[in-house]
């Protein structure tokens, strides 16, 4: 075979140039710490590296918003947390304020304080999140839930939010609420024990007073209302279904003593003590609901009654008082089951936390096992192709010297 000159001179250029490409990349690859520089470095781990990094960006996502609803939810729970503890003083309160002992002007320091919770409770009922939005105005969070009118004692609440809540996206098909409607949390209230309310008559002018009340067997949504007829005697009216019962006439009263209404299976029980006059009524009714802002302004308004004027208006403040009691707890019930619903939502936001980073750190490692460059491997493979180039270079040079033109 006829090698001639310019063949060899190309073919050993072609040769170093290969070599010193290879070389090139060698040192790319250490200098960015990466096997694959280009998809045709190796198309299969490059296509599924753009999977996982897809998979890596979506995961980095829901870490943001966990960490979102993270911060939402600590500020809604320390604002319902705020809002039990309120409730938990105006209860105190009211302990305070049963006591016969008070005078007029000694509940109206008590009434002074009230008006103070009351205003308390509406900036809770108003607070915005870190973003500006109001926690309790539902999907409105730009529209102030709650507005006050009227004076203390006789104020009217309205609501301008809805019932929705906000949500995140934590997770894939999760779905996760950071806020709470107001209508939830402040105005759908169950009156009296939760199943069943008792009042007394507004006109009353005995000395009854309504005591404990309790379900015995069951509550089959009945209004049981008693009037006094007679001394120690009262007649009953029964309303089921909207459909009322022949009166029963002629009931005995004991003071002190328990009242049970309604058939075997279905009756509740009720106290009454004090001496009810001629005309006086007592009606235990289905629970409908009552927002805080009207339970605490019938407070206030109870308190700065004329309540030392006579002991029937002794009795009926008691009444309130007893009702106002029975309406302020159900509202610390209910604000403590929402405050333990968003503690359970913290808690699984913390889980899904802790999740996520671990996704996050096998995407990483993932992702380094397909992309990644072995520095071990690496730089033999340059020592190698360091030692083939200089080797290219030097056979390159002896056989370029071989000529006739040296012998002449």
């Amino acid at each position: 075979m006829r090698i001639s000159t310019s063949m060899m001179f190309d073919t050993g250029t072609q040769n170093m140039l290969q070599l010193q490409t290879n070389l090139y990349k060698l040192q790319n690859q250490m200098s960015t710490g990466r096997r694959v520089l280009t998809p045709a470095d190796d198309p299969v781990a490059a296509a599924q590296a753009v999977v996982v990094s897809q998979q890596q960006s979506v995961n980095a996502q829901f870490m943001d918003n966990q960490g979102n609803a993270e911060s939402q939810l600590v500020s809604l729970e320390s604002n319902v947390s705020s809002v039990s503890d309120l409730l938990i003083l105006v209860k105190e309160r009211i302990a305070e304020a049963d006591n016969e002992n008070l005078n007029d002007t000694q509940r109206q320091a008590i009434a002074f304080d009230i008006r103070q919770k009351f205003d308390q409770l509406l900036g809770l009922a108003n607070s915005s999140d870190a973003m500006g939005n109001f926690q309790f105005a539902g999907f409105s969070g730009d529209t102030q839930p709650f507005a006050v009118a009227g004076t203390p004692g006789n104020r009217n609440m309205s609501y301008h939010g809805d019932d929705g809540r906000r949500q995140l996206q934590l997770g894939t098909g999760r779905l996760m609420d950071v806020s709470e409607s107001g209508s939830d949390v402040f105005v759908r209230i169950p009156q009296g024990n939760g199943q069943f309310a008792y009042s007394a008559g507004a006109t009353n002018g005995g000395t009854g007073v309504i005591g404990e009340s309790s379900v015995i067997s069951g509550y089959n949504d009945s209004t049981y209302k008693l009037t006094f007829t007679a001394p120690g005697v009262y007649t009953l009216d029964v309303t089921t279904n909207g459909v009322p019962a022949a009166p029963v006439t002629g009931l005995a009263y004991t003071a002190g003593s328990d009242i049970v209404l309604g058939p075997v299976g279905q009756q509740v029980k009720i106290s009454l003590s004090g001496t009810p006059a001629v005309g006086d009524t007592f009606t235990v009714a289905p629970s409908t609901n009552q927002d805080m802002f009207k339970t605490l302004d019938n407070m206030i308004k109870a308190l700065e009654s004329n309540v030392s004027a006579s002991a029937a208006t002794k009795a009926a403040y008691k009444n309130q008082m007893r009702v106002i009691d029975d309406n302020i707890d159900q509202a610390f019930t209910n604000v403590i089951t929402i405050q333990t619903s968003i503690g359970a939502r913290r808690l699984e936001v913390e889980s899904l936390s802790l999740a996520a980073a671990d996704r996050d750190l096998q995407y990483q490692t993932d992702i380094s096992k397909l992309v990644d460059l072995d520095y071990t491997k690496a730089i033999s493979e340059m020592a190698n192709q360091k030692m083939v180039l200089e080797a290219a270079q030097l056979s390159f040079k002896q056989v370029s010297q071989l000529s006739l033109f040296s012998y002449l």
